[in-house]
């Protein structure tokens, strides 16, 4: 049987209830590279190796004449020391894997990729269903990962490691723009195979989350559903600004994935969903996504944000959106969270940017957020209309997940 040192991920058997991490002394959830560890430890580690950040950490305590001590107690840890840690406690670069398939699925797939089951059922007047059961199984299986009860003190010094890991973690995949390949037209056959990937991706960063784990199975998947599509986009457009700059925003250059580019004359052929002209449906969504370049990136651009601020204002606006559509419990949770997530950048300001007048750049990121969260209620909107006067001569088995 394979030792839990030879792979980067989890040890199939949880430590026993108590151990900690030898890294942060936070809850340790496994072997991670030979080292008992918790989840943030072992990704920081991972990113580190995979993206050769070891040779550009500096200390911080070095530049300010202080002793750095790694520790859950301090929210913004040295990284150069964290590392070095790492490497005392025996965590190996060897056994890092740098070609890991971050979604990688043990559901069967058509020859195209897609989890999407290709049978259909007549519906009458020429409309069929998709079933996506097996979608929906992927997910939830992610989203319904079993963890142990966190403690309010605990889940508060995990949240912003946690944001930073995930946000960070995004740019791990990352093709350069020379490896990447221009489109300008693709099957909508195709582009589901594409965003069922993404779908997965969005899942695996909410169920890192501690507050989301707070959630019960069926709250967690409405709040997916809910938020998925719209904080894809928002990762995408983001990503693209890093690889691409102002030509993101001058041309429209957009990371469709981390393998592929498209600019403004990109266009998706719908022809196996709609008896309509495709110029018609291209025109239907084109209005929203040239407001997307010009209140979401372009505000971006500008900012220019850290992982820590992407993550504040990913999260802020999951949870608002979430909230207002879930209600109840949700939007308590919200109301919670968001103030967490002020507290959580106040303290990063503060100790990591050495900040202390950032109210207009807050507002700057709330304004973004604002923008995203009207853009969502207004592609609600078009895709409803759509659905009234059947635009689409197909109706999904999980229609929520597309509402978006």
């Amino acid at each position: 049987m394979e030792s839990p040192c030879s792979s980067d991920s989890l040890s199939q058997s949880s430590p026993p209830s108590g151990v900690t991490c030898k890294i942060c002394g936070l809850t340790a959830r496994g072997y991670h590279f030979g080292v008992l560890a918790c989840r943030a430890c072992a990704a920081f580690f991972r990113r580190t190796i995979v993206m050769g950040r070891q040779k550009k950490y500096k200390c911080r305590g070095k530049t300010r004449q202080l002793k750095c001590i790694v520790s859950s107690t301090d929210r913004y840890q040295c990284r150069l020391c964290r590392y070095n840690k790492c490497v005392k406690f025996g965590m190996t670069p060897e056994n890092v894997q740098f070609n890991r398939d971050s979604i990688t699925t043990t559901t069967a797939k058509r020859d195209d990729g897609s989890v999407v089951n290709p049978r259909t059922s007549s519906l009458g007047n020429r409309r069929t269903l998709v079933d996506m059961a097996a979608l929906a199984s992927k997910a939830r299986e992610i989203l319904n990962e079993k963890s142990p009860v966190i403690d309010a003190a605990t889940r508060k010094n995990e949240h912003v490691g946690d944001c930073e890991s995930r946000a960070e973690e995004l740019e791990e995949a990352a093709e350069s723009e020379s490896e990447m390949e221009v489109l300008k037209r693709m099957p909508v056959r195709q582009m589901f195979v594409l965003m069922e990937k993404q779908m997965i991706g969005v899942a695996k960063w909410l169920i890192q989350s501690p507050d989301f784990r707070m959630l019960d199975s069926d709250e967690r998947y409405q709040y997916f559903k809910t938020v998925w599509n719209t904080w894809r986009r928002f990762e995408r457009f983001e990503m693209s600004l890093k690889l691409f700059g102002e030509s993101a925003v001058m041309i429209k250059k957009f990371a469709l994935s981390n393998k592929q580019i498209t600019t403004i004359d990109f266009e998706i052929d719908y022809s196996e969903l709609t008896d309509s002209p495709n110029d018609k449906i291209t025109q239907m969504f084109r209005e929203s996504t040239l407001k997307l370049f010009d209140q979401l990136a372009k505000p971006l651009l500008e900012l220019k944000p850290s992982s820590i601020e992407m993550a504040y204002m990913l999260s802020q606006m999951s949870w608002q959106i979430a909230g207002k559509q879930m209600q109840g419990k949700v939007i308590e949770m919200s109301e919670r969270v968001s103030d967490e997530l002020a507290d959580n950048l106040h303290t990063y300001y503060l100790k990591e940017e050495l900040r202390s007048n950032y109210a207009d750049r807050l507002v700057r990121l709330m304004s973004v957020v604002n923008s995203v969260k009207k853009l969502y209620l207004e592609r609600k909107e078009t895709l409803e209309l759509a659905r009234l006067f059947e635009v689409f001569k197909v109706d999904f088995s999980e229609p929520e997940i597309f509402d978006s």
